[in-house]
């Protein structure tokens, strides 16, 4: 187990991985802990998956948790990152039984966590799991995925600013790849900013919503990538960017809310040399951690939303840095990333 852990090639100085398995329910979880500082749990969302197998879901966890860290630091916060991932069938498993046993999980790792909602999840499968732990983030008034929406919006508008001078989204023409809570909102500042909208999303009950309510365009999730638009917004699940899609993307900025965007590293570069300018995920959807961070900070609303309005100082860090030394945007991106973490991590040695 060492050996395949430390291996393993998304492996990160990940600091814990712990493994969990339910006899009663048939729960198998794994939390991964990439980076903990100052005393402070180290925060990322639950993701329930039917996955193929418990290699897929490792994959996943160390990837996804190292991607929480970067986040944080990106969002001129201090808390490392972790993920939890629950190897399920959605269909046949007992919801509310294998909840509460998720939510003891949580509990027996003493606060080095705090998790909340993720792909697969529902406001009220953490209610289940609060019976059993308090480590749980995201329950306030501001829900993560309105704030997620708006952080996305803020890094278009960043990106567009730095391609024209302006980031006025008027007349503009978007592809949003998902229609599900923070896609859908996005569509939906997207319009009311101006913009010309398309969008994709497997489920054909939110897309028809959507077509009648934003009245915007739909077309097949296959093609969505394709659209001849400005900018393309990934709000789906990850890895969109791979070598099938790079040679069909048409726009010329990528910005969205899905996580892992990029299937490899190299893909961001293969972005920057298409001339496509690329937001790296970690901070364009970096909104639903600021709502659980205003959560645990105790802070009011107004916090969060200043929170926000710093991801287009963040950009344009990023976008200075990849400009001035000819670079992806992701290599800039990483680069801010590690010195942060590196700086925390001296300062807690």
């Amino acid at each position: 187990m060492n050996t395949v852990l430390f291996d393993h090639p998304e492996f990160d100085k990940h600091i814990n991985v712990y493994v969990h398995y339910d006899d009663q329910t048939g729960l198998k979880a794994i939390t991964a802990v990439h980076r903990r500082w100052n005393g402070k749990p180290a925060v990322g969302g639950c993701r329930l998956r039917n996955y193929a197998s418990a290699d897929e879901a490792f994959t996943d966890v160390l990837r996804l948790s190292r991607g929480m860290t970067y986040k944080s630091v990106m969002s001129g916060l201090d808390y490392g990152g972790s993920k939890s991932v629950m190897i399920a069938n959605p269909e046949t498993m007992d919801r509310r039984a294998t909840f509460l046993a998720m939510g003891e999980f949580i509990e027996s790792l003493g606060g080095r966590v705090s998790t909340g909602v993720d792909v697969g999840l529902t406001a009220a499968d953490v209610e289940i799991m609060a019976e059993r732990t308090s480590f749980l983030g995201g329950r306030a008034t501001l829900a993560p995925d309105l704030v997620t929406a708006y952080g996305v919006l803020t890094s278009i508008c960043a990106a567009v600013k730095h391609r024209t001078g302006s980031d006025d989204l008027h007349g503009r023409t978007v592809a949003v790849q998902g229609l599900g809570k923070v896609g859908f909102k996005l569509a939906e500042l997207l319009k009311e900013r101006g913009a010309r909208v398309v969008a994709a999303e497997v489920n054909a009950e939110s897309a028809a919503r959507a077509r009648d309510l934003l009245n915007i365009d739909i077309v097949s999730p296959d093609v969505i990538h394709a659209q001849p638009v400005e900018i393309y917004s990934p709000c789906a699940l990850g890895m969109v960017i791979n070598d099938h899609s790079l040679n069909e993307i048409s726009a010329g900025i990528v910005v969205g809310a899905a996580n892992n965007q990029l299937t490899r590293p190299a893909h961001g570069v293969d972005l920057a040399q298409k001339g496509i300018l690329y937001v790296p995920d970690y901070i364009s959807n970096c909104g639903g951690l600021l709502a659980v961070a205003g959560d645990l900070e105790k802070s009011d609303e107004g916090w969060v939303w200043r929170k926000v309005d710093e991801i287009a100082e963040t950009l344009n860090e990023v976008f200075t840095r990849a400009d001035r030394q000819g670079i992806a945007t992701s290599d800039a991106a990483d680069q801010v990333g590690r010195e942060r973490i590196a700086s925390f991590d001296h300062h807690n040695q």
